[in-house]
């Protein structure tokens, strides 16, 4: 110190770095004393999603149909594990944990969950495959390309013949984790090539030769939730990754791209754009034949449409090959296509 003014700097300059030191200290004691409080507050979605384990995720999807039936075992299987992962915000949903739902199944007891509705097709309806509506909305709550997935999931399930083997073989082996199975054989397979819970279940019981009210029906569909579960995540983690292209994509059968020449979602009813959607024709239509230029094309209700004169059945073409084309544009430049 060269005089008494430089030493007074010093201490002051000691002074204020030990305040300053104090003060961010207390702030620290005070905050570490302060109990975590989890916020009620529901925040937009999609929620957070990590990547989840695609086996872990079958065996819950067939645990959760024990207790909560297609529906409600697909969404409940999808996101108990993002809750037991992620935490909030899953936490604010009323689901029970794991190890609930196992002692609910072996004491029989009844247990409420969201989706639990589209069981059957949706009250026993036979509509929607329940399955695919709990995994859809799950999906739904966890990403924003949410619509395209659910295609490519909607697309796998009408042409996949059900149960897996992953799934007989955890049957077989007593691997799922229940303690007392509908039925532990390997059980027949079977291609709905529809996404209805009416077709999916008729199809199957005329191939395997059971009845629907059978506890081999039901162990089907509950080995069938766990696969549809486990590849609703196996998208999600694609896409999480960025390689949802890779992993599959939208296809057609020929029997519905032809039909899509001239129907789909569009403005013009004399041309043919009186349909929707994505559905194999198919799946419904089993009657169908050439009828563009003069036979009469009925409905899945036998309703007649019309007759086709050549000129329209021209110009539908030229419009769609003009609709096709720049979809496939779109597709190139990085645009997302396809009916809302």
């Amino acid at each position: 110190m060269k005089n008494r003014r430089d030493f007074i700097k010093y201490l002051s300059a000691v002074a204020l770095a030990s305040s300053i030191y104090l003060m961010v200290d207390t702030k620290k004691v005070e905050a570490s004393s302060i109990p975590i409080v989890q916020t009620n507050e529901i925040p937009p979605l999609p929620w957070p999603y990590v990547e989840l384990d695609v086996e872990e995720v079958r065996k819950l999807g067939h645990l959760g149909y024990y207790a909560f039936a297609c529906s409600g075992g697909a969404f409940w299987a999808i996101i108990i594990s993002l809750r037991d992962k992620v935490g909030y915000p899953y936490t604010l949903l009323p689901l029970p944990s794991i190890d609930e739902v196992k002692q609910a199944v072996k004491e029989k007891v009844h247990i409420n969950v969201p989706l639990i509705h589209g069981e059957g097709g949706a009250f026993g309806w036979g509509s929607l495959c329940g399955a695919l509506n709990g995994a859809g909305a799950a999906i739904s709550m966890v990403s924003e390309n949410w619509k395209e997935i659910g295609k490519i999931l909607f697309r796998w399930y009408e042409t996949f013949p059900f149960p897996s083997d992953a799934s007989n073989e955890y049957a077989v082996n007593h691997q799922f984790l229940v303690e007392k199975y509908k039925s532990d054989k390997p059980l027949p397979r079977s291609v709905s090539n529809s996404v209805s819970c009416h077709v999916s279940v008729s199809r199957w019981c005329v191939k395997s030769g059971y009845a629907s009210g059978s506890k081999e029906r039901s162990e089907r569909c509950g080995r069938l939730t766990g696969d549809v579960a486990a590849m609703a995540v196996e998208l999600l983690n694609a896409d999480l990754r960025g390689e949802l292209d890779t992993v599959a994509k939208l296809t057609f059968t020929p029997e519905t791209l032809e039909c899509r020449i001239c129907h789909y979602k569009g403005k013009d009813y004399e041309m043919g754009q009186f349909t929707r959607g994505f559905l194999q024709c198919e799946s419904c239509h089993t009657d169908m034949r050439p009828h563009i230029s003069s036979n009469t094309l009925n409905t899945a209700f036998d309703v007649p449409i019309g007759t086709w004169s050549l000129l329209a059945a021209g110009l539908a073409i030229v419009g769609t090959g003009i609709h096709l084309g720049r979809k496939m544009l779109n597709s190139r430049k990085g645009g997302k296509g396809g009916e809302s």
